[in-house]
């Protein structure tokens, strides 16, 4: 925002006067101001330096986070419940090669 030229003479006026007045507090204000008067107040805002400590910030937030999640211990999962048991006998499967499918094996008879 640009000013109109009379509020510069006016600023310039107040300049003066107060260089005559105060000349230890004006030199204290020069050294804050610039003798553009749209310049940008920090030029190093547009640098990188802002957006590593953003980076930074955003990349511990997360650390922080992905340990919360991993270090929380979840909460129990409820138990399946256990199959009904049938009133039908259950059917036993077909017998390993080798073995009767009877049952136990006989024990051989002596020969002799």
């Amino acid at each position: 925002m640009s000013l109109r030229e009379h509020e510069r003479r006016v600023l310039a006026q107040i300049e003066r006067q107060l260089s005559e007045d105060a000349p230890d507090l004006a030199g204290r204000l020069e050294a804050f101001g610039s003798d553009d008067p749209d310049a940008p107040v920090d030029p190093g805002l547009r640098s990188w330096k802002p957006w590593v400590a953003c980076g930074l910030i955003a990349a511990v937030t997360a650390g922080l986070l992905v340990m919360l999640f991993v270090l929380t211990p979840s909460a129990p999962q409820p138990e399946a419940p256990a199959p009904a048991e049938t009133s039908q006998e259950s059917v036993p499967g077909p017998a390993p090669e080798g073995e009767p499918a009877d049952g136990p094996p006989e024990p051989a008879e002596p020969v002799g």
